[in-house]
């Protein structure tokens, strides 16, 4: 029995769900230093997040770290325009806020007010468990 067409197929589907599939990481800002938290833990999907980085000076970073939000209206903009790209997708977005284990809660309260300004009302809070 010739074995080679099955062989062909075997390879056509793995390339297809190669292609397909859609592989997403977020990424980790260098700067911070998360908090450490007993009941942390890994999401469950990161289809659908928005991270905006905290740092310690309290600064406000998208997770890509070269987009600065110098106000709130920038970063209500940013939330929004992530939010419509979610939803296009068929996902729930979901603000992801990454702080440095040093940040006051009060920037954090930001950018949650933030999120709910833009629309967005699921919050996650990055930590590493213990």
């Amino acid at each position: 029995m010739d074995m080679s067409p099955m062989i062909d197929m075997v390879f056509l589907l793995l390339l297809f769900f190669l292609v397909v599939s859609n592989p997403k990481t977020i990424q980790i800002d260098p700067e911070l230093e998360p908090p450490v938290a007993d009941g942390a833990q890994a999401a469950k999907s990161i289809h659908g997040k928005i991270v905006i980085n905290v740092r310690n000076d309290g600064s406000f970073h998208a997770e890509d770290t070269n987009i600065t939000f110098d106000t709130k209206e920038d970063m209500i903009e940013y939330i929004e325009k992530k939010k419509d790209e979610v939803k296009a997708k068929g996902n729930t977005p979901v603000l992801h806020i990454r702080a440095d284990k040093g940040v006051d809660f009060s920037y954090c309260r930001q950018v949650i007010r933030s999120g709910a300004a833009a629309g967005v009302d699921l919050v996650a809070y990055g930590a590493y468990n213990k």
